[in-house]
């Protein structure tokens, strides 16, 4: 799980996730590529559920957000991915990411324009820029392209520093543009008995809201995007918390898994009901990795 913001709570994104080198399973239709943090390649960014690729300069470097951060060694400009879930429609995507930009301490922010555009396989997108002020820095633009793949939402934002010549405004869009959502349903894949009942614990532990128990699932080392086992804890007391958006009844879907000795990574959704008993948009699993520590696995993080 990730920390979110006020914005997030639409963006619920609790997730589960384990790692092998050796697929166990085909993996679902439409990614031949393992996802970046297991095998990486410069510059591709590769994303388990939903599958999606996204391609940025060979140099830049990777970086803590909630899903995928990469930038250049100074900061700027930067890629920021996102995956969220929200079953409604959000044609005016713009009016997220000033509100993810408010939240952030940016301020005077100007959307620029924001449109209906297309990926060059003819999918729809939602293209934006937004001039913004962040406390002590130059006057920023961020582009933003978003798509939504059943009641998934995959956000792009690229930044860059008025003042800063790095970039211009067409090698951003090219960035955002070299998107692919392959299509297609990923199929779910058996997993080892052990790790289903660990995975089945964890969502009873979700569901019970019980903090103890739900920290007994996390590895004593887990790291994920800078963000250590005290943290996460952090997390789950926080406004923001998972377990505060009333869903119950969750089980975790694992459409890929791959085991190397004690490690494993998998990647898949994790669902549930609201307890009004309407059922609970699908989220993506973003742990991306489990550790077998004497016998029990544990999240581990998505460290290498």
């Amino acid at each position: 799980m990730k920390k979110l913001t006020a914005v997030s709570l639409i963006m619920a994104g609790m997730v589960l996730v384990g790692g092998f080198l050796t697929l166990t399973q085909a993996q679902g239709p439409g990614i031949d590529a393992k996802p970046t943090f297991l095998s990486p390649t410069p510059g591709l960014y590769v994303n388990g559920w939903p599958s999606f690729t996204v391609s940025y300069p060979k140099d830049w470097v990777e970086g803590p957000e909630q899903l995928y951060r990469a930038a250049t060694e100074d900061g700027l400009p930067a890629l920021v991915i996102r995956v969220f879930a929200s079953p409604a429609d959000i044609s005016g995507s713009a009016g997220i990411l000033v509100g993810f930009l408010g939240q952030r301490g940016g301020n005077d922010v100007t959307v620029l324009y924001d449109k209906p555009s297309w990926l060059k396989d003819g999918i729809p997108v939602r293209e934006a820029e937004m001039a913004w002020i962040l406390p002590g820095v130059p006057k920023l633009n961020t582009f933003m392209l978003a798509t939504k793949k059943d009641d998934i939402w995959i956000m792009l934002s690229l930044t860059e520093g008025a003042r800063m010549k790095a970039m211009t405004g067409e090698d951003l869009k090219s960035v955002a543009y070299s998107l692919k959502v392959p299509q297609g349903k990923q199929e779910p894949v058996k997993v080892p008995p052990d790790v289903r009942a660990f995975l089945d614990k964890f969502c009873r532990d979700l569901d019970s809201g019980d903090i103890g128990k739900i920290m007994t699932n996390y590895s004593d080392r887990y790291l994920h995007c800078g963000t250590d086992k005290a943290g996460e804890e952090w997390f789950y007391r926080s406004p923001s918390s998972p377990i505060r958006l009333g869903v119950t009844s969750r089980k975790a879907t694992v459409t890929i898994f791959e085991r190397e000795g004690d490690k494993a990574y998998l990647a898949g959704f994790q669902g549930g009901q609201f307890k009004s008993g309407a059922n609970a948009p699908a989220w993506p699993i973003a742990h991306n990795q489990l550790i077998n520590e004497h016998g029990q696995w544990k999240w581990f993080g998505n460290q290498r």
